[in-house]
């Protein structure tokens, strides 16, 4: 008998931890305090991709805190069913350029998704489409790609793959 209940448990307790291994992300589980000062200039001499696109992140960084408490995410396209995006952090005004969307694949499977979808009290940040890494690929690994910004860089949570029906 004891043997029955101790093998209940461990059934119980595995299909506990699966499921929430496989739970998708939400943006409550990755809170960040939101920034209320002045935000600070945006530094240009970070990088050449900050001196270039100077215009998108001065006007950009317009629009205050809107990603991961004390962050601004900023985007503008970059060709057909591309976009271009940077973190501009409203305390220090450092440009991030994160190689996951450095010219990502936007790819869209019914009218509620959004290329991006982020919170300005939450580090989750969700892509839908495919990154740069995948764009040369034929048939590139496309679906919903779930980060969490570190603070330098995004490290990827989860990924739920979508297929693009033909036509769209």
């Amino acid at each position: 008998m004891k043997l029955l209940i101790a093998i209940f448990c461990i059934i119980s307790l595995t299909t506990a931890a699966l499921a929430q291994t496989s739970a998708t992300p939400r943006f409550e589980d990755y809170n960040a305090p939101v920034y209320k000062g002045r935000p600070a200039p945006v530094t240009l001499n970070g990088s050449k991709e900050a001196r270039n696109f100077r215009t998108q992140l001065r006007e950009g960084a317009k629009q205050g805190v809107n990603f991961a408490g004390h962050y601004t995410l900023v985007s503008w396209g970059c060709g057909t069913a591309c976009l271009q995006v940077a973190l501009i952090d409203a305390k220090t005004g450092a440009v991030f350029f994160p190689g996951e969307l450095d010219g990502f694949g936007v790819w869209f499977w019914d009218n509620n998704d959004e290329a991006l979808r982020f919170k300005p009290n939450s580090r989750l940040l969700v892509m839908s489409g495919f990154p740069a890494s995948q764009g040369n690929k034929d048939e590139p690994k496309s679906g919903l790609y779930y980060y969490e910004w570190t603070g330098s860089g995004l490290k990827l949570i989860r990924f739920v793959e979508k297929r693009r029906e033909q036509g769209r």
